[in-house]
């Protein structure tokens, strides 16, 4: 194992920071895809109409679980380079270069774009030589995600 991550979301918290009146928060962390999943799981969920507040909350849920495996990474990552400086500074992160996505059985991975992705092969090797681990729950009023970088299997 290279490094090892956890994040843990408060989703009252993070529905609140989501609805502050000018607030494009989401629109700066999720891709188009993840923006688009976020919204149809939370229609389907909360079987209420954008804009209610039963569907807000049905969106902070699954966006938060994102947001926490999101930094999850970032952490996973710094501690695989522990010892070294970081290779984007922490305000210079394009969050929506961190993407979780996830297979036809609902399981989550994370796929890596533009400044990210070149940082962690600079930092860690060729993407073959390593992987992410990702795992997302929920729980009450809670998401937690922990990511793992490992060795790639020989």
């Amino acid at each position: 194992m290279r490094g090892l991550g956890v994040d843990l979301v408060s989703l009252p918290e993070f529905a609140a920071q989501v609805r502050e009146p000018g607030s494009a928060f989401l629109d700066g962390v999720l891709t188009p895809r993840e923006a688009r999943r976020v919204r149809a799981r939370a229609a389907a969920t909360s079987g209420a109409q954008p804009g209610s507040t039963r569907y807000d909350e049905a969106v902070a849920r699954h966006a938060g679980g994102l947001w926490a495996a999101k930094e999850a990474f970032i952490k996973a990552w710094s501690c695989a380079l522990f010892g070294t400086p970081p290779r984007i500074g922490a305000d210079d992160v394009d969050w929506r270069e961190i993407e979780v996505i996830h297979d036809e059985w609902n399981r989550p991975a994370l796929a890596l774009h533009g400044q990210v992705a070149a940082a962690c092969e600079e930092s860690l090797g060729v993407p073959s030589s390593w992987s992410v681990l990702v795992s997302i729950s929920h729980d009450g009023t809670y998401a937690i995600a922990q990511v793992a970088i490992v060795d790639a299997p020989a």
